[in-house]
């Protein structure tokens, strides 16, 4: 056995042990959570969100191992980190709003239920996923089959990081007297950034390979809900530049949807 393969082993027996525990520790966890107080639910769900992000963390490890000591991807390993990913997502998602579009009223009283988890909280878990999404793409590289399969689950991450913002409180919490305002100031940044960064990403998608009016469609909506944060945060002049964009990209959807017509006529 070569010294790289047996220094992989045991590697892997102490990450997979750390795996196991994390299960073991999930499975309890999930017998005892109460869902009688939908408070108490809502903050077991961040709990197990947290947990799972961690699992991910092991798996991409194991993953980035295979591929420095034995030169080559542990496809399965890579699977079940999409999975726990996934997972993760999906219980941040029953929390708050899996709805890009969502107006505040509908998710309000889901975020009142964890008024508990504090901004710095949710800034780090959200953070946290954003980074475990960036390990996951580049752990799949450059495979065209996910590259664009893995658009809706960006996708599903920035509408969830956006979702988790309280927006009643954003602008006092943003006051430089807010004890607040670091966690929230970073939230929002992040958020600005990521919003875009969506809308390109599913115009990229409609351009180049799927040419379908929901993608493009998709990125509008990101850039509408960016120009609404803009709006709540009195940021007139950004909104006014997001509308602009809004109306080009609805006009450049108008036209190909028209060409596309004419095409098929």
């Amino acid at each position: 056995m070569s010294d790289n393969r047996q220094q992989y082993l045991d590697k892997y027996s102490d990450y997979q042990s750390s795996i196991d525990t994390i299960l073991a520790w999930k499975a309890k966890f999930l017998t005892e959570i109460s869902e009688d107080d939908p408070g108490e639910l809502a903050l077991s769900k961040l709990k197990l969100a947290n947990a799972t992000l961690d699992l991910f963390s092991y798996y991409i490890i194991l993953n980035t191992l295979s591929s420095s000591l034995l030169k080559k991807k542990n496809e399965d390993i890579i699977n079940n980190a999409r999975k726990s990913f996934l997972n993760a997502i999906t219980l941040m998602e029953e929390v708050v709003s899996p709805f890009l579009d969502a107006p505040y009223g509908d998710y309000e009283d889901k975020l009142e239920l964890i008024a508990s988890f504090s901004a710095q909280e949710r800034y780090v878990l959200v953070r946290k996923l954003g980074l475990s999404f960036a390990l996951l793409k580049a752990a799949y590289g450059e495979n065209p089959k996910w590259k664009w399969m893995l658009v809706d689950l960006e996708g599903r991450s920035i509408t969830v990081t956006k979702n988790f913002i309280d927006l009643k409180k954003a602008v006092s919490n943003t006051d430089l007297r807010s004890p607040d305002y670091e966690p929230t100031a970073c939230h929002l940044r992040l958020i600005k950034n990521l919003l875009p960064k969506g809308a390109n990403t599913f115009r990229e998608r409609y351009e180049i390979i799927s040419h379908s009016e929901d993608d493009f469609k998709k990125s509008i909506d990101f850039l509408s809900s960016l120009r609404y944060l803009y709006s709540v945060l009195g940021e007139g002049d950004n909104a006014e530049a997001t509308k602009r964009k809004i109306e080009a990209w609805n006009d450049k959807l108008k036209k190909d949807m028209k060409n596309k017509e004419n095409g098929a006529a």
